[in-house]
């Protein structure tokens, strides 16, 4: 066998999670989790016994990376006997200011600073790897290929798999599989899309944990097998320790929020949902006496999760008899809307005015 290795992207130490909403303590422990599964990718590859472990980019945030987490980064990655290449991101470009640049690496990690492709050779097998470059970030960077010679030839590179852009990304350096197959390299290890795939001669193996609600596929390792012959195998394993889920809770008929409580820890037990990251939505009609306070509810109902929150989207039950008796500038406008009731149309606008304006009333 030529050579074995384990392949990674997009980890984003130290993002800030405030797209997610997740601010303070929830936020530092996804933070935390990153680290975590830093460490579990290197345990992965001592265990495998890889002979080099490649990242293509997006190790960390740099907008948000402090000096503290680069030499966390830089130490963790120097604990493992296992070479280690990497070819930075549009999230961690190796700008003059970039922890690539400033920090001592140790010897058995290895940082494509430069934009042009460069091979760098393991086990006979040639990984051609380059820097992102933030100034052109359109450009593909297969536009001018060296050439590769004999021998098996990988590339390494943060780059948009053009054919297969998952929706909501924002495409950058932009490559297509024909480009490397033209070129004569045997497989392409990329990152940059967070949900994990290998088609052909391409691999992302997606954020090694899912870092919003919107990344519901795999977050993998991929362990990459070039033989003596130049075969090729590719192995995609699951790495992630978090999910992010989104639920829907419909409330119509609960009285009190134990019954809440207790149908969400149902709902954790039949979706197998212990160690999620959950954000559920409350629908239906409920009562005036339910309270749905949803900090108070996440409180009572967080355990067994790594993070729950709670967004009331119910729309409130109103008794329009008890408040169209009141001597009340609610119950006059009650009264009014209630004389407009005709045909089933106007019915049907009615209730919607009334369930508007009564909601309005309601601290």
């Amino acid at each position: 066998m030529a050579l074995r290795l384990l392949h990674f992207a997009d980890l984003h130490l130290d993002r800030s999670f405030a797209p997610q909403r997740l601010f303070g303590v929830a936020a530092q422990r996804r933070r935390e989790d990153l680290r975590a599964a830093l460490q579990r990718i290197l345990e992965r590859a001592d265990h495998e016994q890889v002979d080099l472990i490649t990242c293509a980019g997006d190790l960390f945030e740099h907008d948000h990376i402090t000096r503290e987490t680069a030499l966390f980064l830089a130490q963790t990655l120097g604990q493992t006997s296992r070479p280690v290449l990497i070819a930075p991101g549009h999230s961690d470009p190796a700008t003059a200011s970039s922890p690539y640049r400033y920090l001592r690496w140790p010897a058995n990690v290895t940082v494509a600073t430069h934009e042009d492709l460069r091979p760098y050779v393991y086990g006979g097998v040639s990984v051609w790897a380059a820097g992102f470059n933030p100034a052109n970030t359109s450009e593909t960077p297969l536009a001018a290929t060296p050439s590769l010679g004999d021998g098996a030839h990988l590339l390494l590179l943060h780059a948009s798999d053009m054919h297969t852009v998952p929706d909501g990304v924002t495409p950058v350096a932009p490559i297509v599989q024909a480009q490397v197959e033209q070129a004569g390299f045997r497989h392409a290890l990329l990152g940059h899309y967070h949900n994990a795939m290998s088609q052909g001669l391409l691999t992302y193996p997606g954020s090694p944990e899912p870092l919003g609600w919107d990344e519901t596929g795999r977050h993998c390792v991929a362990f990459v097998t070039v033989a003596d012959d130049r075969n090729l195998s590719v192995d995609l394993q699951d790495i992630n320790h978090r999910r992010f889920v989104e639920e829907t809770l419909d409330v119509t008929g609960m009285t009190s929020r134990e019954q809440v409580r207790d149908a969400m820890l149902a709902a954790r037990e039949s979706r197998h949902l212990d160690g999620a990251v959950l954000r559920t939505r409350l629908v239906g009609e409920r009562t005036q006496s339910l309270d749905l306070d949803p900090r108070a509810l996440a409180l009572e109902c967080n355990d067994g999760f790594a993070h729950l929150e709670f967004l009331d989207e119910t729309r409130r039950i109103h008794d329009l008899e008890a408040v169209g008796s009141e001597f009340t500038s609610r119950g006059e406008m009650v009264r009014q809307l209630q004389a407009h009731r005709g045909d089933a149309e106007k019915d049907e606008t009615v209730g919607r005015a009334l369930q508007l304006a009564l909601d309005a009333f309601e601290p």
